[in-house]
């Protein structure tokens, strides 16, 4: 698979360098000379200085030619730019990292499904989006299909509102086959045993077995 990555950050090139090693056809570019002349030092990629916010760019680099384009810098405004190219060259695969829910809007009236909010695990998100089969919207499968990559609110009614993830864990409550990835209070992504109490609001990330989805999901 031809894969264009847009960004060469820590997401990025981590996701450069997964895909290029299962075997993906990855070029890589970013504005900042620095970081892709370390990328191109560290990973089996074409890694490319180029400022993605000229339209001339993807007509040098062919985008019709690659299956996958994927747009990872930290600002939504070029992620969504990078986007609607990708769209107008009828690329296949579009996926998109962003941090403000409103871009998520304006990128689902474009059309492109494989949107990923800011979170510390987005790099391996990606991967398993590109590397399996695949759903986009609240639900991501892994390559398995056993499993998939869930978000979900706590609610006012939630079981597990005014309970700390530890607790949940130890006790025996979480149904078997849920692991809790992650916690979204608004304005970060927190590790389980650093999360806080949980409050109406966070948004719970977890990787939870086909099986278990309802039981999960009764419980906020």
């Amino acid at each position: 698979m031809r894969i264009l990555i847009i960004g060469a950050g820590i997401v990025g090139s981590t996701l450069a360098e997964r895909l290029s090693n299962a075997g993906h056809s990855v070029t890589i570019i970013d504005k900042d000379e620095d970081r892709i002349t370390r990328v191109g030092s560290m990973i089996d990629a074409e890694a490319l200085v180029k400022d993605a916010t000229s339209p001339e760019v993807y007509e040098e680099l062919d985008i019709e030619g690659f299956d996958t384009v994927i747009a990872v810098t930290d600002k939504d405004e070029v992620n969504l730019f990078v986007a609607a190219i990708a769209r107008l060259y009828n690329v296949e695969n579009i996926y998109v990292r962003i941090r403000n829910p409103q871009t998520s809007r304006i990128l689902d009236i474009l059309g492109v499904k494989g949107v990923v909010p800011e979170p510390q695990l987005v790099a391996n998100i990606f991967y398993s989006m590109i590397q399996g089969v695949h759903t986009v919207v609240d639900i991501v499968p892994t390559l398995t299909g056993e499993f998939h990559l869930v978000s979900i609110a706590v609610r006012p009614t939630s079981l597990v509102r005014g309970k700390w993830i530890r607790d949940l864990e130890r006790n025996g409550e979480l149904p078997r086959g849920v692991k809790i990835l992650a916690v979204f209070d608004g304005e970060r992504i927190i590790e389980p045993e650093d999360a806080p109490m949980l409050e109406v609001g966070h948004i719970v990330i977890a990787l939870v077995h086909r099986e278990s989805m309802r039981e999960f999901s009764n419980l906020f």
